[in-house]
């Protein structure tokens, strides 16, 4: 008995000393899924890792209720995405420097401090919440989304692709 007892204790010590994971930021440092359009253009005017230059001369969105604003880098990124749909921040593309950064050392950094992705594929590294999707990209990309609103999205899209099948057996009925 004791002896179990000895082992149990052991076991709880052991979990004591494993590494504490971070909840999974829904950003990088002050842009955060969820922000208003003005509250993102503000954070890329105020900040040194993008050159926004304000106001785009013309956008091109086949989607009512979104904006996209692609935004060169500077240093440690190459290029920033940023995709406000309906007022609200829905994703965040990074295209990090490769004279800066690999993915090796980012892997390492986002295991180090969120756990060994969710998933994990030649080609990428994801690690997920119920409210943010981080996902590492090859050759060096990292992409935070909105998780309700693109479930959401989804569902939209079934929706849409049932919608439009009973349209077509509908069409060819009439031949």
């Amino acid at each position: 008995m004791r002896r179990w007892l000895l082992m149990l204790v052991f076991c709880f010590l052991g979990l004591a000393q494993l590494p504490a994971q971070t909840a999974l930021n829904p950003g990088f440092d002050v842009f955060r899924l969820g922000m208003n359009l003005e509250e993102l253009k503000s954070a890329l005017i105020n900040n040194s890792f993008f050159l926004y230059s304000g106001e785009p001369d013309v956008t091109l969105l086949n989607r009512p209720n979104t904006n996209l604003i692609d935004v060169p880098g500077l240093t440690y990124f190459t290029r920033g995405v940023f995709q406000v749909v309906e007022g609200r921040l829905y994703s965040i593309t990074l295209e990090l420097n490769p004279e800066q950064l690999d993915y090796f050392a980012m892997y390492t950094s986002l295991s180090k401090k969120y756990g060994e992705p969710s998933a994990l594929d030649p080609t990428s590294a994801r690690w997920e919440s119920a409210a943010v999707r981080l996902s590492l990209e090859k050759p060096l990309t990292v992409k935070y989304i909105d998780m309700p609103l693109f479930q959401r999205f989804q569902q939209e899209g079934r929706a849409q692709q049932a919608l439009q099948s009973v349209t077509r057996e509908k069409f060819l009925d009439n031949f």
